[in-house]
């Protein structure tokens, strides 16, 4: 009916009114403006945030955030300090423990005393290491390390350890003396100067403020062998000694012969000479020559004329047979440049050096 449906369409009509009243007045604000708004009001709210974070930050570094766990790690494990909470304002401010009374000693280490001071609650160790005091296991410590020391103490420091030493020892030298008719009789004549040896003996030694308590030997080696002086004694006379220094006999032991004092003695030219000028022919320097000096002295007393009565050696090197010189020359029997040639060859092809040679014949008593 016409009245009917007017009745409907009205109601309608005012049932959407009342809904748009209903609507906030912001709707009528267009999307882009509400839209700058909302993220202002959410910038503000981040300000405001970050703001309130930094001054509880600042306020737990300067050590007084309640609540906070940054001031106790500050003092976590530290006996000597305990954080007080203020009951008024949460204010934590620690507070030093008492350092404990000065304790006043004295130190004796390394030959000197020293006067420390330390605390009642402070350990030896600490006040000792706080006075540049090392003190290492090996050492012994009259007072405990881990205790404070005590009003008045005196505490000694003992060291101790080992370590390596050597030791050298003197060996003497002997003198030997040997008879020779080249030297008239009462006189004598150094032929080599003595020379001392050594002995190094290696030594553990265990000190306690430097004094040896134990000595444990390790090992013992001779450096040097010593050098016996040779003094030759003169047991010829006036008439059978020559200026030139040779003799007859000087009644060697050796396999090869020494002559006997009644054969013949040489006036010549000096054989010694004679043999110093011949040795850089066969390649020798001059530190062969006493070597060759001795032997030859020993075998012959360098006379040419020498001869062993029982062997038949003959001349300065001692050659047996003698007739084997001839090989150096026909006057062997007389020339003792042809024997020091001989012997000199002998030498070189059978020691290698006139040292060679005189090593073997101190071991062995020959050539």
């Amino acid at each position: 009916m016409p009245s009917d449906n007017g009745s409907a369409a009205s109601v309608r009509s005012e049932s959407r009114r009342s809904h748009r009243a209903d609507t906030p007045a912001s709707a009528s604000i267009p999307r882009p403006l509400r839209f700058a708004l909302g993220a202002g009001a959410l910038a503000v709210v981040l300000v405001g945030s970050l703001s309130f974070a930094n001054a509880s930050s600042n306020n737990d570094a300067d050590g007084g955030g309640a609540g906070t766990s940054g001031g106790l790690a500050d003092v976590s494990g530290r006996d000597d300090v305990w954080a007080q909470v203020s009951r008024n304002d949460g204010y934590r401010e620690p507070l030093l423990l008492e350092a404990g009374d000065p304790v006043t000693f004295v130190v004796t280490v390394d030959g000197e005393t020293v006067e420390l001071t330390g605390s009642t609650s402070q350990i030896l160790a600490d006040t000792l290491i706080d006075a540049g005091i090392v003190v290492d296991l090996d050492d012994v410590v009259s007072a405990p390390m881990g205790e404070a020391p005590a009003e008045g103490a005196e505490i000694a420091v003992e060291r101790v350890g080992t370590r390596i030493e050597t030791e050298v020892e003197t060996l003497p030298f002997e003198t030997v003396e040997q008879r020779t008719s080249r030297l008239p009789t009462g006189t004598t004549q150094v032929q080599t100067e003595g020379v001392e040896g050594s002995r190094v003996t290696t030594i553990q030694a265990t000190y306690a403020d430097g004094e040896v308590t134990q000595r444990t030997e390790l090992n013992t080696v001779v450096a040097s062998q010593p050098v016996d002086k040779v003094v030759l004694v003169g047991t010829g006379s006036v008439s059978t000694t020559t200026s030139s220094g040779s003799s007859g006999s000087s009644g060697s032991s050796s396999s090869s012969g020494g002559s006997s004092s009644s054969m013949p003695t040489y006036s010549g030219g000096n054989p010694r000479s004679i043999a110093q000028s011949m040795l850089s022919a066969y390649g020798w320097g001059s530190d062969q020559w006493s070597c060759l000096d001795r032997l030859w002295q020993r075998e012959s007393n360098w006379n040419p004329y020498a001869q062993n009565p029982s062997s038949g050696a003959y001349g300065i090197p001692q050659s047996l047979p003698g007739s084997k010189m001839a090989t150096a020359g026909s006057d062997w029997q007389t020339n003792p440049a042809t024997q020091i040639k001989w012997g000199l060859g002998y030498i070189q092809g059978r020691y290698g050096s006139p040292c060679g040679a005189w090593a073997h014949s101190q071991s062995v008593g020959w050539y």
